[in-house]
């Protein structure tokens, strides 16, 4: 099985690498926004202001690791399900030798190989352009990138269960809207979490997102102790197991009822 999603990654990942142009917008992309982010914080900062605890050195690099990190979040898979299911391409997939789920998994981590190209070239040349901090330790960075390791499965099958909506709507465009904006907001992507209002963080702290980006980031900081890292990773353990539930009981009851228009 392990073997049949590393194939279909590593085909969906030479695809995406196929087109290296565009790869160099994407991170041109990402840069500029990036520069935008350090000169708004700049001004902030040369105005006197404090951003509860963080000097400007970490604000900036906890931006370049937010948009550096922003494909594990805005990327997916949602759009690839929503057109098989329409056309019927679904009907092929599900007669493939690997299940449905292990199949746009394999896909996810494909297209998960070229964001982390985008990534770190994003974050080496702003590193080389604004500076950034270190991660705390060796440990901390290694917390760091379990924890995200974790957050790209919550992503998945949370995306699983957006893409699956296809079976009861011609379009998923306005859903898939809906989840980028939930995503941007309750993940840390678009500010901190602890620059919310209290309603917010109490919301962002029952949700899974904030263990995407803000929590690990936090992580990277040395924000959190052993024992707070290890009740995130329950957490996340906890999140995947429910979420692989409800979209397995959406898809089980799904497919009973599919309906492949013109065809």
């Amino acid at each position: 099985m392990i073997n049949k999603i590393w194939s279909i990654a590593k085909q969906d990942a030479r695809e995406g690498l196929y087109y290296r142009f565009d790869l160099f917008l994407y991170i041109f992309n990402f840069i500029v926004e990036i520069t935008v982010y350090v000169f708004i914080w700049l001004a902030i900062y040369n105005n006197g202001n404090q951003i509860l605890n963080m000097s400007f050195e970490q604000i900036t690099t906890y931006y370049i690791l937010v948009v550096s990190l922003s494909p594990i979040v805005n990327w997916g898979i949602n759009e690839l399900m929503g057109i098989s299911i329409r056309e019927g391409e679904i009907l092929r997939e599900l007669l493939n030798p690997i299940s449905y789920f292990s199949y746009y998994f394999g896909i996810r981590i494909g297209e998960l190989i070229e964001s982390l190209i985008v990534g770190i070239v994003t974050f080496g040349v702003c590193a080389l352009l604004f500076g950034v901090l270190l991660p705390k330790g060796i440990i901390n960075f290694a917390f760091f990138i379990l924890v995200i390791c974790l957050s790209i499965v919550i992503i998945y099958f949370f995306e699983l269960i957006i893409g699956m909506t296809a079976f009861y709507t011609n379009s998923i465009w306005g859903i898939e809207i809906l989840k980028r904006a939930i995503l941007s907001v309750f993940s840390g992507m678009i500010a901190p979490i602890s620059l919310f209002p209290e309603t917010l963080q109490k919301i962002a702290n029952i949700l899974p997102f904030k263990d995407c980006i803000y929590t690990p980031i936090n992580i990277y900081f040395g924000e959190l102790s052993n024992i707070e890292i290890l009740q995130v990773l329950l957490r996340q353990g906890i999140w995947i197991i429910l979420l692989y539930i409800i979209a397995k009981l959406i898809f089980n009851k799904a497919i009973k009822k599919i309906t492949i228009n013109g065809g």
